[in-house]
């Protein structure tokens, strides 16, 4: 930013850079696990910037909310408005009714600055991944602007007294947002990560700066700060990763990195960033910004698969240049002095703003404009928004629930999560007419176990605990087996002790350890009734939902309906299947089942039979692949006989 208001510093735009290649090099996967902190170095440059244009002006009286305000719109919003219209555009080009209508709600969002807002209140188990969102990234553009609603009223208000009260009150506005930071990760961490009030600190410590950076210190000591902010910057990139408790005490470190360049950037160590690379960079790095996560979301959602490092870096190049093109053509055009500019600009805002929310708001409405699907997939999807809800193998069922006949004699307990869930429609179906009941016991995203839980705001989760009591408590007094089934590679990485403490299972070997040790304690747990465990149906790494592919629109050719077969032996989850056959063979009382043998016939699988789909997402079984993979299970332990 640079206005009359401020003098240019090319330091900070080459701190912009270091921001957003650490954010291109996390979100493209290129081994930077914790290059989220990029976007906390974007937040004390605004606070710094925003505050000395905003202090500058009160004091030579020539500051205006309208003129602030609608600089601002100026700035950030023609670029904003065509990133998310380019996003609609492919979108309606490339997506599935349920991901195109998803779209279009963000974009609602996004374009009146509320996507944090959305993005932290619509992460639902069955809401789309938001690694497949395409304006996940605006949540940070969103936060900041709720930051300009009210700092200008601040900041002039505090300096009606003076300056020294001003940064009185900056100082006790870090305090306070960092604790509650902090506190709030343990409640809920999604609102401390998204929410504007729990980031203030970050763009308060911006704006402490504003009175620090006019007392130089010697040459030196200047050098040596602006080398140690980028070693704290960069370390905390490579030290901190997704599952981090984020933001809190952890952001300070990066944030008092950024502080420490801006305070002694202008040092002969701070010529770093002002190689004309990185200031050059940073001048187009908000375009950037704005255009890489669209790029490298729609690209994967294309080709269906994980991507190859190649590509990666392909993208990465194409982010740059779509990102310069962007900033020329149109970020630049609106930050001109020409006396035109402001009622044009502003009218241009106004009318594309209105026009993107009534295409947002006409394909909500439509329901993704499923009238894009292919004629022969429609017989299926109905109401493709919602299939997944729909179709789910435990669709409408209770997380406790009697399966099949409600007075049968009990012929088993199933008790797991979603994987186990999704056999709820099957096995009632099975078993009605039989005289037979399996009393279930769900919930959704837990690890079964009375010794490993997950951790929900930094503290073991007490439901997941409680379910296992649950299924222990439906055992008592009777030998009837357990059934056991859950996503058995779904929690490698996320897993933590009965005390809290995360349990290092990140590489495979470490995670089938517990896997095996918690195996072994419910073993013990349950005496020696019959202990089945059902494997993961099989799954292809990497591969999203076959309805998504096939509810595709065919306006440019898309290959994903190629890639929905595949081998068993090609399955990312044989490993972990083989791992739980091998428990069960060294283990009396102790029955393994596979149900690739009903889902896979001949060692191929296919996500369709009988022209329907076994899949309702891209790992969970329909109500007709529950249909089949139950039958096989109440067949192998001989509570049901097929004719």
């Amino acid at each position: 930013m640079h206005s009359k208001n401020t003098s240019y510093r090319a330091d900070i735009d080459g701190l912009r850079a270091v921001a957003v290649l650490l954010v291109l090099l996390f979100h493209f996967d290129l081994g930077v696990s914790g290059g989220f902190v990029g976007v906390d170095v974007f937040f004390v440059i605004s606070g710094y910037l925003i505050t000395e244009v905003i202090r500058n002006a009160i004091h030579s009286k020539r500051f205006s909310f309208s003129d602030f305000y609608i600089r601002r719109l100026l700035r950030l919003q023609p670029a904003l408005i065509v990133t998310i219209g380019l996003c609609l555009v492919a979108g309606f080009l490339l997506m599935d009714p349920a991901s195109f209508s998803g779209l279009a709600t963000s974009a609602e969002y996004s374009i009146l600055s509320a996507s944090n807002f959305y993005f932290w209140l619509n992460q639902g188990y069955f809401d789309a991944s938001a690694q497949t969102q395409p304006l996940l990234h605006t949540w940070s553009l969103a936060t900041e602007w709720q930051f300009y609603l009210v700092w200008p009223f601040i900041v002039w208000a505090a300096l009606k007294l003076s300056d020294r009260f001003l940064l009185i009150l900056l100082s006790v506005m870090t305090v306070v947002s960092l604790a509650a930071s902090q506190i709030m990760l343990d409640y809920d961490s999604s609102a401390a990560y998204f929410m504007m009030p729990f980031r203030v600190f970050e763009l308060s410590i911006g704006g402490m700066l504003v009175f620090a950076a006019k007392h130089r210190a010697s040459p030196s000591i200047e050098s040596a700060t602006v080398i140690t902010g980028l070693l704290l910057i960069i370390g905390s990139a490579f030290l901190l990763d997704s599952t981090s408790p984020f933001p809190g005490l952890r952001a300070l470190v990066p944030c008092l990195g950024a502080a420490a360049c801006i305070y002694a950037g202008r040092s002969k160590a701070g010529s770093v960033l002002r190689l004309s690379p990185m200031v050059n960079i940073g001048l187009i790095s908000y375009s950037i910004y704005l255009i890489h996560w669209p790029i490298v979301v729609f690209y994967k959602y294309y080709v269906f698969r994980d991507l190859e490092t190649f590509e990666k870096l392909a993208l990465l190049t194409l982010a740059f240049a779509a990102g310069a093109l962007l900033y020329r053509t149109v970020e630049k055009m609106f930050m001109g002095k020409t006396p035109s500019i402001k009622p044009i600009g502003l009218s241009v805002i106004a009318s594309a703003t209105m026009a993107l929310i009534a295409c947002s708001t006409f394909v909500i409405n439509e329901q993704g404009m499923k009238s894009r699907v292919p004629e022969k997939y429609l017989a299926f999807a109905a109401d493709p928004v919602s299939f997944h809800t729909n179709n789910y193998g435990g669709s409408g069922y209770e997380l406790n629930t009697i399966l099949g006949e409600s007075n049968g004699k009990i012929a088993a307990v199933i008790g797991g999560d979603s994987f186990a869930l999704q056999y709820a429609s099957g096995i009632d179906a099975a078993l009605k007419g039989t005289g037979q009941s399996i009393p279930g016991i769900f919930i959704h995203g837990c690890i079964l176990s009375g010794e490993y839980t997950r951790v929900l705001n930094n503290a073991p989760r007490q439901d997941y605990r409680d379910k296992y009591k649950a299924v222990i408590t439906a055992l008592q007094h009777n030998k009837t087996p357990l059934i056991l089934a859950q996503h058995w590679s779904g929690y490698q990485g996320i897993i933590a002790n009965s005390s809290g403490e995360n349990v290092p299972t990140e590489k495979p070997e470490e995670y089938i350890k517990v896997i095996l040790d918690s195996l072994n304690k419910i073993r013990a747990d349950i005496g020696s009734r019959e202990f089945v465990i059902i494997g993961t149906q099989p799954l292809k790494n990497g591969l999203k939902s076959p309805v998504s592919c096939l509810l595709r629109p065919n306006y440019i050719e898309q290959k994903c309906e190629s890639l929905l077969g595949y081998l068993v032996a090609d399955s990312s989850t044989k490993a972990i299947n083989s791992a739980l056959a091998e428990f069960a063979n060294s283990n009396e009382h102790t029955t393994f089942i596979d149900v690739s043998k009903s889902l896979c016939p001949d060692g191929y699988c296919s996500p369709f039979h009988s022209g329907k789909v076994l899949y309702s997402d891209a790992a969970h079984l329909s109500i007709e692949g529950s249909a089949i993979a139950s039958k096989q299970i109440l067949t192998d332990l001989n509570i049901i006989t097929t004719n």
